[in-house]
């Protein structure tokens, strides 16, 4: 996969990430992707999400 491909994927989850990790809960369960779930939980998808944005654009930077 080029290098550019992987920067945006890395842009793109940390961008999701993001989302569930700093917004308010107020924000996921209004724009409908709340998923039915717990603030906590949002937190903790958001926190897996910009881990996996990290290690998918250290592997593009190794690459």
């Amino acid at each position: 996969m080029p290098n550019t491909t992987q920067y945006v994927i890395a842009g793109i989850l940390a961008l999701v990430g993001l989302f569930y990790a700093a917004l308010p809960h107020s924000v996921h369960t209004s724009s409908g992707i709340g998923l039915g779930l717990s603030h906590t939980v949002h937190v903790i998808i958001g926190a897996v999400f910009i881990i996996a944005a990290i290690v998918v654009f250290m592997a593009a930077k190794k690459a």
